[in-house]
């Protein structure tokens, strides 16, 4: 028996739908029993095997390791049917991705991303006001996205930082340096001689930092190696400045 999801409604008829990934989502009345909708379902075997050949080709399966903070991590996928979380564990060198089995790389992508997200924000929350104290510069708000061509971004304007949440995957000393660039734009927008040396008098390490952002551009994190800034101050891994 294929496994679905079940939604129950006050509707008087059964329905299935296959989503985009393959799973299947069943929608019955509040009284019918479970075993009348395991059969509905095993009657349309045909059927789901019909939509299933026409959807899109399936998305690259998730990698087997993982990078957090420059370390890599044996990606372990374990299905026990509950809601979904991360498990970093250190000591064993791996990362538990712990999700319901129905759910396809999509959905199980989707739980990483927030992870290594919420995992950036913390690390944020506490290494700003740090910098903040070393800089003497303070910004007004930040916050973390999955950016696409910057790994950090400042607008002057409004004192607001942005950090990429691709940052989690590198090691340490990538987020400080990101966050030492983009307050530095508070007080000089553009990356001219001043700009240089204002992040290098206050983060010695820039330059090799720099290194790493680049190359981790080129191998695929999804921040184009050669897209420039645009509108304002932004930290991006293109070649030299």
């Amino acid at each position: 028996m294929e496994p679905y999801t079940l939604r129950r409604t006050a509707s008087t008829r059964m329905t299935l739908r296959v989503a985009a990934d393959g799973s299947l989502r069943v929608r019955a009345p509040w009284l019918v029993p479970g075993f009348v909708i395991d059969r509905f379902v095993e009657s349309n075997a045909g059927w789901i095997r019909a939509q299933r050949a026409q959807l899109p080709p399936a998305e690259p399966v998730l990698p087997r390791s993982v990078e957090v903070w420059g370390r890599t991590f044996d990606l372990e996928i374990v299905s026990p049917g509950r809601l979904p979380r991360v498990e970093l564990d250190p000591q064993a060198g791996r990362l538990i991705l712990r999700v319901p089995a129905i759910w396809g790389p999509e959905r199980r992508r989707r739980v990483l991303d927030q992870w290594e997200k919420a995992l950036v924000e913390t690390a944020v929350a506490e290494a700003l006001p740090r910098w903040e104290r070393v800089t003497g510069l303070k910004a007004d708000g930040w916050t973390v996205k999955r950016l696409r061509s910057r790994w950090g971004s400042c607008r002057p304007a409004t004192r607001s930082l942005v950090f990429n949440a691709r940052l989690g995957a590198l090691p340490p000393e990538c987020l400080d340096y990101v966050i030492v660039h983009e307050l530095t734009h508070l007080v000089e927008p553009s990356h001219n001689a001043r700009f240089h040396a204002l992040v290098e008098g206050w983060f010695p390490q820039a330059p090799r930092a720099r290194a790493l952002l680049r190359a981790f551009g080129r191998v695929g994190s999804g921040v184009s190696p050669d897209l420039p800034a645009t509108g304002g101050g932004g930290t991006e891994p293109p070649g030299p400045r």
